[in-house]
């Protein structure tokens, strides 16, 4: 069977970045692009095709500004006069975006020469986008100048112990950290020299360590002090490794050595502040408070406590809230998580409950976050002041400007009424219908605002997506790098990375999920008839690697049926529904998610039931808020969105969306959609 290809399809598709130029004219003209050159360069081939490369693409390097002839050129017209493959080096090629920014790109480019009966006409260039290569190569060698200036600082130390000669040898960092002679540590001294430069309390302990690492073979960690010939001392962290040979005898303990002593005065001044000013907030008569960063609630003074009639540490994390008064408790959750969001400072009045007079009593709320010298919150400080008292006298003489004013427009009322008896004439008439013309027109003009509105709103959540993403990746990719590169020398730094890159996961997670809850309300629809059945199994396809991970089962009982709708909004709810039924499955079962439907010619019900955790029923109207998490992040993966982007996609449709579940008997959702 011959098959019949359109070889300018093909080239588009080629994976790697290709462009054609014709060389039969001067100028370099574009004749045709790979789908990836047209990617990276950010253009369309109606703005490239029939033009030269340089016109679309100036360039800007150095050389070229000044000589007038940068290296891509000169590459290219040796293509022509030799009539063979040439490559650049690596060049700086800077291009332009959609906004007319130029931004700093790395490239390096190989060109073959196209022969038709012996003549050059074309010529095609393989790029190679290397910008994120020589970023980090400039990150690497940033580390290690960091990690050279703190072994020339004496900040970090190794060594070596020599096991059977009972020798230490170690660099001049170490030396310098236990104050021995810099030329006798690189030749060798007994271990007990270097034990007995160990501060006197602490060396009981490290030589305990030190005997079960040996003994055990595990890791060796400790952290204590150093006391060198002028008593000068240093706290110190220790790591190393015991090495065996082939009989399981210990025979070499190499490690390094990080000088701490400024941190622990750092954490010990904080100690001290921290104490004198809970000695000071015990003293005030506000209620005093102080968070985390993230807003848990980790310190209240006596005041507190006498005040709400609870138990110290009852109220830490989010136990405050329920102190509230009911009608109070979410209005005060959400101005609280603005201010954790936005970092603006937090003030609010609510009723508190007081456990003296067994009362709710108005209180007025502050909080200001405290920040380090580089903007990043440390702490939230706040207080709360009762002034029920000053709430109750006001709301008093409001009752009675209250009853002065009902009275006042009584009275109005009646004038009103003989007044307008005397002037309705066809004056007033045609008056009021310009009013409503005016208040017609307002209308309408607020109806084009929205939806410019809700188009600029699309357009800035996808900008601040893709801009929120890049430093997360960035971000992770040189977390892996140090991991990778300096794992051995971190220390306590490779858990750092490890939560640095568990975090920027989460917040790109985040991140996407906050645009696809914002798409489904701004992204206008595209009606078409969506057959249920076929997107089902492509949720479950795309689902496939989880599914086999779990032993998990989707089982479709019944027809589902076709129904007008976006298939975008319906391939998300399904998926967002699988993957949640998939989630929450009991440890010890293998989760099983059955599907079903019932129609008739207005609508149809559809369930998607599971045999999972299931959710306490006074929570089934939260679970389709944002960010409603009612598991913790570390036993359920998910950032709270997914349900409430299934609400959002439903109610889109005139459909609705609801829960039936008990804890430990698995849920069911349930969803009606009209079939037009």
């Amino acid at each position: 069977m011959t098959t019949s290809l359109n070889y300018q399809t093909l080239f588009a598709a080629l994976p790697e970045r290709y462009v054609v130029f014709d060389v039969t004219e001067p100028g370099f003209k574009m004749i045709a692009a790979s789908e990836n050159y047209l990617a990276v360069t950010d253009k369309t081939l109606e703005e490239i095709i029939g033009k030269s490369l340089f016109d679309v693409f100036p360039d800007t390097s150095d050389e070229a500004l000044r000589t007038g002839k940068g290296e891509l050129q000169r590459s290219l017209e040796t293509v022509v006069q030799n009539g063979k493959p040439d490559s650049t080096g690596v060049i700086r090629y800077d291009l332009a975006d959609k906004t007319g920014k130029m931004g700093v790109r790395f490239w390096q480019a190989t060109h073959y020469p196209i022969y038709e009966s012996g003549v050059l006409v074309a010529i095609v260039q393989s790029t190679a986008d290397i910008t994120d290569i020589i970023h980090k190569e400039e990150q690497l060698r940033l580390a290690n100048l960091k990690l050279e200036d703190a072994l020339k600082t004496g900040l970090v130390g190794s060594w070596s112990w020599n096991i059977p000669t009972n020798r230490v040898t170690a660099d001049r960092g170490l030396a310098n950290l236990f104050g021995v002679s810099e030329a006798e540590a690189l030749e060798g001294m007994p271990i007990e020299v270097f034990v007995d430069s160990i501060y006197e309390e602490d060396r009981p302990s490290v030589s305990a360590i030190i005997e079960k690492t040996v003994a055990s073979g595990e890791e060796f960690e400790s952290e204590y002090r150093t006391i060198d010939k002028d008593g000068k001392i240093r706290w110190v962290i220790a790591r190393g490794r015991v090495e065996r040979n082939e009989k399981g005898e210990a025979i070499e303990f190499p490690g390094v050595m990080i000088d701490i002593t400024s941190r622990k005065k750092v954490e010990a001044d904080l100690r001290d502040s921290e104490e004198r000013l809970r000695f000071i907030a015990d003293t005030m008569p506000q209620l005093v408070w102080i968070t985390r960063p993230d807003g848990y609630h980790e310190y209240y003074n006596k005041h507190w406590y006498q005040y709400t009639g609870t138990k110290d540490g009852e109220t830490d994390g989010e136990g405050w809230n329920d102190l509230f008064h009911p009608d109070d408790q979410k209005h005060a959750r959400e101005v609280w998580l603005h201010s954790l969001k936005t970092g603006e400072p937090y003030e609010i009045k609510y009723r508190l409950y007081h456990a003296p007079s067994k009362s709710y009593r108005w209180v007025i709320g502050r909080a200001l976050p405290y920040k380090d010298e580089k903007g990043k919150i440390i702490k939230w400080y706040g207080t709360c002041t009762d002034i029920n008292d000053s709430i109750e006298e006001l709301e008093a003489r409001k009752k009675l400007e209250e009853e002065l004013n009902e009275e006042k427009t009584r009275l109005e009322a009646r004038v009103a009424e003989r007044t307008s008896q005397l002037k309705l004439t066809n004056e007033g008439l045609r008056d009021e219908i310009k009013k409503r013309q005016r208040v017609e027109k307002k209308l309408r003009d607020y109806g084009d605002e929205l939806q410019r509105s809700n188009r600029e709103l699309e357009e800035f959540a996808y900008v601040s997506s893709h801009d929120l993403q890049e430093p997360l990746r960035k971000i992770q990719a040189f977390s892996d790098l140090l991991v990778e590169e300096y794992s051995e020398s971190l220390g306590d730094g490779k858990e750092y990375l490890d939560r640095i890159t568990s975090s920027s996961q989460r917040m790109s997670v985040l991140i996407e999920d906050l645009l696809t809850f914002s798409r489904v309300s701004t992204k206008a629809a595209v009606l078409k008839s969506v057959d249920l059945n076929r997107i089902v199994e492509q949720a479950v396809s795309d689902l496939h690697d989880r599914i086999q991970k779990e032993h998990g089962e989707v089982i479709v009982h019944t027809e589902l049926p076709t129904v007008m709708a976006d298939e975008t909004h319906m391939r998300q709810l399904f998926q967002n529904l699988l993957s949640n039924a998939l989630k929450f499955h009991k440890p010890e079962e293998v989760p099983v998610v059955e599907l079903s439907a019932t129609c008739d010619k207005d609508e149809c019900t559809i369930t998607v039931k599971d045999n999972g955790i299931g959710i306490d029923k006074k929570y089934s109207d939260k679970v389709f808020a944002v960010f409603q998490r009612l598991n913790s992040k570390h036993s359920y993966e998910g950032t709270g969105i997914g349900l409430a982007v299934c609400k959002k996609i439903v109610e889109r449709y005139d459909g609705t969306i609801s829960i039936e579940s008990e804890v430990g008997n698995g849920t069911t959702f349930i969803i009606t959609l009209p079939i037009k």
